[in-house]
């Protein structure tokens, strides 16, 4: 695994560090996934392959085109439905998977991406916990462009599996992207500054100001800035993918960094 490391420097006194473990699995690897069937269960490279039904396959054919310019040589063909029947199970519900779909684990929080294509329309490609409780699915138009996604959820919660299945139809999987955040360390800011940030939901509120022009960024777990302005009031605004946060604060009354979570 590779490490990613961001460090922001707080008045020559203090360090925030991101120091998360992250982890890519690429379908167009030959060598770790060479072209072919997989018809029995196996492991490569921390990513487990269950098995059942028609195979999965690794594909050279039908391949896609993503817009971040990734460009991709081979893809992971499910081969049919991980439920029985022509299922998409909705997110909340618990309906374990039977048969073809993916398993790997995460130690906590985490990031996971995918890149992603549809065999039609209202299928669907979907993330689980080990218990078979949706988290999140990603349901495809069938159209020539809408049938392509790049999806990313945020999974808050303890160590154990993650389930990446498929719902109605043949779809098919390109590069998978797993960050974890549970290594992420916030060292301690010294300020006498009173300013304070929290968050309710999906919103963080910015307070206790005590001068003004105050730039405020909110930077994601991987050191990402999601959020950029400058207030002289108390504030609130929206994030809207869950996750861990830190909202840096800088003004003339000094420097303050807060760890926040949007659920």
């Amino acid at each position: 695994m590779k490490k990613l490391l961001f460090s922001l420097i707080f008045a020559g006194i203090s360090v925030v560090t991101f120091n998360a473990q992250s982890k890519i699995w690429d379908f167009s690897d030959a060598t770790k996934f060479p072209a072919g069937a997989i018809a029995a269960d196996k492991t490569v490279d921390g990513l487990s392959f269950v098995t059942g039904g028609s195979n999965l396959t690794v594909a050279t054919n039908s391949l896609a085109t993503f817009d971040d310019g990734y460009a991709p040589t081979q893809r992971l063909q499910f081969g049919g439905n991980s439920y029985s029947g022509s299922t998409n199970p909705a997110v909340g519900a618990v309906s374990m998977p039977t048969r073809r779909y993916l398993q790997f684990a995460v130690t906590g929080n985490a990031v996971i991406k995918f890149w992603a294509r549809g065999g039609g329309a209202n299928r669907s490609i979907l993330i689980s916990d080990e218990t078979g409780k949706v988290l999140s699915s990603t349901t495809f138009a069938g159209s020539t462009t809408a049938d392509v996604a790049i999806a990313s959820y945020t999974y808050t919660g303890s160590a154990g599996n993650i389930l990446i299945t498929t719902g109605s139809g043949d779809n098919s999987l390109y590069k998978i992207e797993y960050t974890d955040n549970v290594t992420m360390a916030v060292g301690d800011v010294k300020s006498k500054n009173k300013l304070n940030a929290f968050s309710a939901g999906n919103k963080i509120y910015i307070k206790d100001l005590e001068a003004k022009n105050t730039q405020v960024n909110v930077y994601s777990a991987n050191g990402v800035i999601v959020k950029s302005l400058k207030t002289s009031l108390n504030t609130d605004f929206e994030i809207n993918v869950k996750g861990i946060y830190i909202v840096n604060m800088k003004s003339e009354a000094g420097e303050k960094s807060v760890k926040v979570i949007i659920k």
